[in-house]
């Protein structure tokens, strides 16, 4: 029996799971400092320690993305002025060992439940596991919620308010991507309000992205995706990524 094992050079990973998102901000003349942060994959033991520890197969798309980088963050700077430039754009996964279990969002549910109109909230038993995937700057946390063998990505903010997200992390990684990971985006998406000074950074690089349709709670509009691929979930199953530059020497 032989297998082939894919060699991709760590530039050529991190171009394919961005979409090439890195040119596009660094195409606008007011935004700066964009850098993505480097990890080392996790071995197939952190992955099956993890699956045991919490009683919970990851999903495949998910599973596959950490085998490929041990959680994901990339960041840039916005020149609000010319004397003030400010830290904005964030796309960010938890890493494997901090993608935990959290009770308090129980209590957040339970809170939820209390208010009127509070709109959709996932619907959680006994069985149901909430899993932290990304503390989202104070607006909540995204939340990977596992209830009856299905998997499913929501926000929860502080006030109590739930928005659902997507059905799989892949497809939830492509919207951070579309939405260029602008504070809040996750709240613009699940139609819950930004603040204010969120809305404003909208309005000046993607408008776009605020354009509401009656149905674009759960499916992101077309206008929305223009300019943008498909996330290919084969990238997440890239057995070596070949450091490239390991071999040359540094510059003195």
């Amino acid at each position: 029996m032989s297998f082939c094992v894919d060699l991709v050079s760590e530039d050529s990973f991190y171009e394919n799971i961005t979409l090439g998102i890195t040119k596009v901000l660094e195409s606008d003349s007011r935004i700066s400092n964009v850098v993505v942060e480097r990890r080392p994959p996790c071995d197939r033991v952190a992955l099956s320690n993890w699956e045991q520890r919490h009683s919970a197969a990851l999903p495949e798309d998910l599973r596959n993305f950490y085998a490929s980088t041990d959680g994901f963050e990339l960041s840039w700077r916005y020149k609000y002025s010319a004397d003030e430039i400010l830290s904005v754009g964030s796309i960010r996964v938890n890493a494997l060992n901090d993608l935990c279990l959290t009770s308090a969002l129980k209590d957040l549910l339970d809170f939820s439940l209390t208010r009127a109109n509070s709109g959709p909230r996932p619907v959680l038993n006994t069985k149901s596991k909430v899993f932290e995937l990304d503390n989202c700057r104070n607006i909540g946390k995204v939340c990977l919620i596992y209830t009856g063998g299905c998997w499913s990505i929501w926000l929860a903010t502080r006030e109590g308010s739930w928005g659902w997200l997507a059905h799989s992390f892949t497809h939830y990684f492509r919207m951070a991507l579309v939405h260029l990971g602008l504070p809040g985006w996750q709240a613009a998406f699940a139609n819950l309000p930004l603040i204010p000074w969120a809305e404003q950074l909208f309005l000046l690089l993607a408008p776009h992205l605020l354009e509401k349709t009656e149905n674009e709670q759960n499916v992101i509009s077309t206008s929305n995706e223009t300019g943008f691929n498909h996330i290919d979930p084969t990238i997440f199953k890239t057995s070596v990524r070949h450091h490239k530059n390991t071999s040359r020497p540094s510059n003195p």
